[in-house]
């Protein structure tokens, strides 16, 4: 992956300007902290174009508290692939997959029984269920310290220190410049040349989409069924 020094410099030689050097990155001005910025938002830009960037997905591990049943979800999420709740093995208890059911469902059917049963009603966790207000819940209410494990997509934070490493692959590197060069350019008021990188982006962006994110094409038979002949 390209470390964010590494980037900045490349988008300043497509301009035929000054690199800069590992020391002298935190206090660069002008051009070379405009160029800094302008990886940052093309990257941004290119993060918010999809939820389900394969590169930003990450597995989560949540420790459960006795009686305990809603939990807050990772501050860097994006989204969650609520198809992947997991219990993992705990003393004696077999692992399992978690449904997800919805959070009527849970009101419905559950919650009732966790007020009326109190600590008795306390058991191995069998669903889990999100909440209305981010966050995602366990049902029974756990009586052991259980881990629940689930994968989500994470909105990375910006790049700050020269050797941060961008989490887009380096194969996709040419999209984040062409981007950059977008806002680079904006930020010069050079509408023209910010337009044609614009558009370059926007391809770039389209077809990472294509090839990383988007569903694979369905294939269908191209044999044609002839009918068969009448028998009289």
């Amino acid at each position: 992956m390209a470390t964010y020094i590494n980037l900045v410099n490349e988008l300043l030689r497509r301009v035929n300007d000054v690199v800069i050097d590992t020391a002298d990155f935190n206090s660069v001005k002008n051009v070379q902290s405009t160029a800094k910025d302008a990886i940052n938002s093309s990257i941004r830009e290119i993060l918010q174009e999809a939820q389900e960037w394969p590169f930003t997905l990450q597995t989560y591990e949540q420790q459960l508290t006795v009686g305990t049943g809603v939990y807050s979800l990772p501050a860097d999420l994006s989204k969650v692939d609520w198809d992947t709740f997991y219990l993992k093995p705990f003393q004696g208890t077999n692992a399992k997959y978690l449904p997800v059911i919805s959070y009527e469902s849970y009101l419905r059917d559950f919650r009732a029984n966790e007020d009326m049963s109190g600590t008795g009603g306390h058991a191995v966790p069998s669903s889990a269920y999100k909440t209305q207000d981010n966050k995602f819940g366990i049902t029974p209410l756990p009586n052991e310290q259980y881990l629940v494990e689930y994968r989500y997509w994470s909105f990375p934070d910006d790049l700050v220190l020269a050797d941060d490493v961008t989490v887009i692959p380096d194969r996709f590197k040419s999209i984040i410049i062409d981007g950059a060069m977008m806002y680079l350019m904006r930020f010069r008021s050079n509408d023209q040349s910010a337009m044609v990188h614009a558009e370059k982006f926007k391809v770039g962006i389209k077809s990472m989409r294509r090839l990383i994110v988007d569903s694979p094409q369905v294939v269908s038979s191209t044999v044609l069924q002839r009918s068969k002949p009448s028998v009289f």
